[in-house]
C-alpha cells in the first residue's frame, strides 16, 4: 500500500498568505466543512482553515507536488494532520514521487499552550537561539507555531529522524517538504 500525502500550510506563513491560500483553495473546491458551526471549524485559525482548503485542493487535483505549493507557502505531509473531530481527506500517495528528505512541523491544529510546551521541551534539548534571538534568522515571523516548528525539526533531526521523535504527544507532522524559508535554515540529516 502507498504512503497517503495530505498538504499544509507552512508553519512560517504569513496570516495574510494564508487567507489568500484559503481564498484560492475554496474558489476551487467546496469548504462547507470549514464554516461556522461545522466539525472542522474549531480551531478558528488561519493556519487550520488554510491547510484544511489547502489539503482539499491538493486532493482534488490529484496530489502532485506542484498543487500543494501556494507560492511556496504549501508542505507536503506524510503524517496524517486529522484530529479526533475534524478529518483532512487523502486519496492516497504523492503523484510525483520526489521525496528527498522528511522534517518534523505542528499540526495546523495544535494549540498554543501545547505550542509552548514543545518549545520548551525542545529548547532544552537543542539550541534554539536561532528562534529566542530577537536578530536570529528564524525569530519572524515571532509565532508560537513558527518557533514550535523550529524546535521541533532541532530535536527531530537531532535524535535520528526518528518517527516517534516527531511524535509531541501527536502534535507533530513529518513533512517531505523542506520548511525552510529566506535567511531561517531548517536542519537536515541524511
Amino acid at each position: 500500500m502507498l504512503q497517503k500525502t495530505w498538504c499544509i500550510a507552512n508553519p512560517s506563513t504569513t496570516n495574510h498568505e494564508l487567507i489568500a491560500n484559503l481564498d484560492y483553495a475554496c474558489g476551487h473546491v467546496n469548504c462547507s466543512q470549514i464554516q461556522q458551526g461545522s466539525l472542522c471549524f474549531y480551531p478558528d485559525s488561519h493556519m487550520h482553515h488554510a491547510s484544511f482548503a489547502m489539503n482539499l485542493y491538493y486532493q482534488a487535483m490529484g496530489r502532485h507536488k506542484s498543487h500543494c505549493n501556494f507560492t511556496n507557502s504549501g508542505l507536503v505531509s506524510s503524517t496524517d494532520p486529522s484530529t479526533s473531530s475534524c478529518t483532512y481527506e487523502s486519496g492516497g500517495a504523492l503523484a510525483d514521487n520526489e521525496t528527498r528528505g522528511t522534517w518534523c512541523v505542528p499540526k495546523p491544529t495544535t494549540s498554543d499552550a501545547m505550542l509552548q510546551e514543545i518549545i520548551n521541551f525542545a529548547c532544552n534539548h537543542v539550541d534554539c537561539s536561532p528562534i529566542h534571538d530577537v536578530s536570529g534568522p528564524c525569530f519572524n515571523p515571532t509565532t508560537r507555531i513558527n518557533h514550535a516548528s523550529f524546535a521541533m525539526n532541532l530535536y527531530y533531526q537531532g535524535t535520528g529522524r526518528r518517527e516517534s521523535s516527531c511524535d509531541f504527544s501527536q502534535t507533530g507532522l513529518i513533512v517531505t517538504d523542506d520548511p525552510s524559508y529566506g535567511d531561517c535554515k531548517y536542519e537536515y540529516h541524511e
